[in-house]
């Protein structure tokens, strides 16, 4: 099962032997992944997705480990590319419903077999900004409406003693698995798709992923971290609530900003991600017994 089903056959598990890749004159690359190559990377992700979890990166462990031939054979004989391509993976967040998220890695692998170390920004920002979307999608159609009306009518009918609903039910989720175990492939051809017929626009192309991903990170952190204070400023009679009457009339969840900022600044000085979430935790509760945080 191993050799050919979770690895492909024609990549070397431990040296680099392979010749470096070449450039071509326009800076890009010839692509080299096969079907059989992203077929594997299908089954290595369905294999692990959730398994590996990291409250840093969510399910990028997993995409990683999905990649991880993949990108043996993008990079070849570049040891160093691919030990960056590996960290890449890794430093990247990426959350998304697990049977649809061969259908964005596909499509970012592609932009990193043309590009290499260079799409890697470009392959980073469609992930970011795709996985909310695509998700969205994946969470309805494959997720809540086969759960809710396909359930309940094999139910219903394993009561009228009929095991017709429940094969039909086991039937849909066989079909759902075939189907994901070519996600790769499918977001892959999409991704060349897109490359090829904007060739002479692929720094547009750059622009508008990086912007996409950085809009969806923002709401994001505006939509997720809360911080409100229930301190008033009193003079006399007059009465200030610090949260609704300054902060946000400068700045709604300023707080919430203020507060990703410095942990995001934490994190690129190396600071241990547990330590961060503990420090969290104390100065919440501390605040909170004071009355500063509400």
């Amino acid at each position: 099962m191993s050799n050919g089903f979770f690895k492909p056959a024609n990549i070397s598990v431990d040296g680099f032997e392979e010749p470096l890749p070449t450039p071509k004159a326009d800076g890009s690359y010839d692509p080299v992944l096969t079907k059989e190559d992203l077929d594997v990377c299908s089954r290595r992700m369905w294999l692990m997705d959730t398994v590996s979890y990291s409250y840093a990166t969510q399910n990028a462990p997993c995409a990683a480990f999905a990649a991880y031939y993949a990108l043996r054979k993008i990079y070849g004989g570049d040891r160093a590319g691919f030990n960056k391509a590996m960290l890449n993976q890794l430093d990247c967040v990426f959350n998304a419903t697990p049977p649809v998220s061969g259908l964005i890695l596909g499509a970012g692998l592609a932009i990193e077999d043309a590009g290499h170390e260079a799409g890697q920004q470009a392959e980073n920002d469609l992930k970011i900004g795709l996985m909310g979307p695509v998700s969205g999608i994946g969470d309805v159609f494959i997720w809540i409406l086969p759960m809710t009306i396909l359930g309940s009518i094999a139910g219903y009918m394993a009561m009228e003693g009929s095991p017709v609903g429940i094969l039909l039910w086991l039937l849909i989720w066989a079909g759902l698995l075939v189907w994901r175990l070519q996600n790769y492939n499918q977001g892959y051809n999409a991704g060349v798709s897109v490359i090829t017929s904007m060739a002479d626009k692929i720094s547009v192309l750059t622009d508008a992923a990086s912007i996409l991903g950085v809009t969806v990170v923002g709401s994001l952190i505006y939509n997720t971290v809360k911080l409100h204070t229930p301190l008033t400023f009193q003079y006399g009679e007059i009465a200030l609530p610090v949260q609704e009457g300054v902060l946000d009339l400068i700045f709604p969840n300023i707080l919430g900003i203020l507060v990703t900022v410095l942990v995001y600044r934490l994190i690129k000085k190396g600071v241990n991600l547990s330590m961060i979430i503990l420090g969290i935790i104390v100065v919440s509760c501390v605040c909170a017994a004071f009355g500063i945080l509400g």
